[in-house]
């Protein structure tokens, strides 16, 4: 599911509720990972499991963000999300809808089965969290 095959360890630990070693592991790689699409959505899965359910949103918003900023990615050197990790960004975000009682955006979280409507819902997302995104300079 990950390029980066330390991506699959760290998602195995967070899958086994081992944060120690999940957390220990993403410590290690947040210098040269840290805006990673891929990291930042174990990030939220980290967070997830800590119950801060909040910063887990905010991770995983800006995690589909740069997923959809072609130059931010190539500029960085990092690829975006394959399909199957995406299909796990919107599984983690109805999860993540449906604890806040969000029922609006668990419903566009569900109905996003393809990319126009995933790009609908990362619209949405943007409009109603401006604060997340990127200082571009012209």
């Amino acid at each position: 599911m990950f390029n980066i095959k330390e991506f699959e360890i760290i998602y195995n630990f967070i899958k086994e509720n081992n944060k120690t070693e999940a957390n220990q592991l993403l410590i290690s790689f947040r210098a040269k990972f840290a805006l990673h699409p891929d990291y930042l959505f174990l990030m939220s899965e980290y967070l997830f499991l800590e119950d801060r359910i909040y910063q887990a949103i905010d991770t995983l918003h800006t995690s589909l963000l740069i997923d959809y900023d072609d130059m931010f990615l190539l500029k960085n050197n990092f690829e975006k999300s394959n399909i199957k990790l995406i299909d796990k960004k919107f599984e983690l975000f109805r999860k993540l809808f449906k604890i806040t009682n969000n029922l609006e955006l668990l419903k566009d979280a569900e109905d996003s089965n393809n990319e126009q409507k995933r790009l609908f819902f990362f619209n949405k997302l943007q409009e109603l969290m401006p604060g997340i995104g990127f200082n571009k300079k012209p």
